[in-house]
C-alpha cells in the first residue's frame, strides 16, 4: 500500500515507544479522513489499535522488538511496511483486552496461558495485577517471555503432555488455528477459560472437537464475533470468535 504526503506527515509525529505507536493528539483514528487512512496504513502493515493504550500495537514484534524502525521504512520507502517475514499472527491487543474484561481478570488472581507464543496475552493479565504462569513449546519464545518479566514461571513444553492444572482462577489463551488441536487445547485446560478461536470449532468430527461439545454442555459458554479484528500474517481477516467456558466453580 502506498503511504500518502500527509499519513507520512503524521507518522513522523507520531511517538514510538517498543512495539507501541501512538498518534499526535490532532489525529485521531476513529475519525474520517486523515485519522483514518493513518490507521488502515499502520493496519495494512501489521499494528492494531488498542483502546485501553489509545495506541497502535505491533504485537507480533512483542515482547524486544521495536516499531520505530517500521515506521521509518514507511516514511521513507512511502509504503507500508511487509508483513510476511515478521512470522505468525498473534493475539491482537483488542482481543486480549477485551477476553480479560469478560473474564473480570483481578489483582491477586493466579492465571495460566497455555501454547502462550509472544505472551500477549500474559503482558495483560499481568498487567491488571494478576499472577501469570506461562507454558510455551518454543524456546526461543518462552526464554523472551521469561526476560521480558511477563510471568511469575515459565516452561517450556508441549502443553498437552503436561498433567491438568486446577489451581489457576482462570487460563487465557491463543491456541493454534488447526481445529482438533484447539479443540484438544482447550479439553486439556481446567477451570474458567477464556479463548480466541476459530469460526465454527466446535463443528470438527475428530476426538478432541467431540470432547469439546461435551465440555460446553456440561459447563456452558458464551460467545462473541470477532469480525475482522484477527488477521493471517499476510494481512487476511480470519473468521474468529472469543469464547468465555465457565468452569466447575462457576
Amino acid at each position: 500500500m502506498q503511504v500518502a504526503h500527509d499519513v507520512r506527515e503524521v507518522l513522523t509525529r507520531a511517538t514510538c515507544e517498543g512495539v507501541t505507536v501512538r498518534l499526535p493528539l490532532d489525529v485521531d483514528p476513529a475519525q474520517r479522513g486523515l485519522g483514518e487512512r493513518t490507521a488502515r496504513v499502520l493496519t495494512a502493515a501489521g499494528a492494531l489499535f488498542s483502546p485501553r493504550r489509545q495506541a497502535f500495537v505491533f504485537a507480533d514484534l512483542f515482547p524486544f522488538g521495536q516499531a520505530q524502525p517500521l515506521i521509518d521504512y514507511m516514511i521513507i520507502n512511502r509504503k507500508t511496511a511487509p508483513r510476511p517475514y515478521r512470522g505468525e499472527a498473534p493475539c491482537p491487543p483488542a482481543v486480549a483486552e477485551q477476553l480479560c474484561d469478560e473474564l473480570a481478570l483481578r489483582p491477586g488472581w493466579t492465571v495460566l496461558e497455555p501454547s502462550a507464543g509472544h505472551g500477549n496475552l500474559a503482558a495483560e493479565a499481568a498487567d491488571r495485577g494478576c499472577a501469570v504462569d506461562c507454558i510455551e513449546l518454543e524456546h526461543h519464545r518462552a526464554r523472551d517471555i521469561e526476560k521480558a518479566g511477563l510471568a511469575r514461571h515459565v516452561i517450556t513444553a508441549d502443553f498437552l503432555t503436561l498433567a491438568q492444572q486446577p489451581q489457576y482462577d482462570a487460563v487465557i489463551m491463543y491456541p493454534p488455528f488447526r481445529r482438533d488441536l484447539a479443540a484438544a487445547h482447550l479439553v486439556h485446560a481446567h477451570g474458567q477459560i477464556g479463548a480466541s478461536v476459530s469460526l465454527g470449532l466446535q463443528n470438527g468430527v475428530r476426538k478432541a472437537s467431540v470432547a469439546l461439545r461435551e465440555l460446553l454442555q456440561r459447563h456452558g459458554s458464551r460467545r462473541y464475533a470477532l469480525e475482522g479484528e484477527v488477521m493471517s500474517p499476510s494481512g487476511r481477516p480470519l473468521n474468529t470468535e472469543l469464547w468465555i467456558i465457565y468452569g466447575p466453580q462457576h
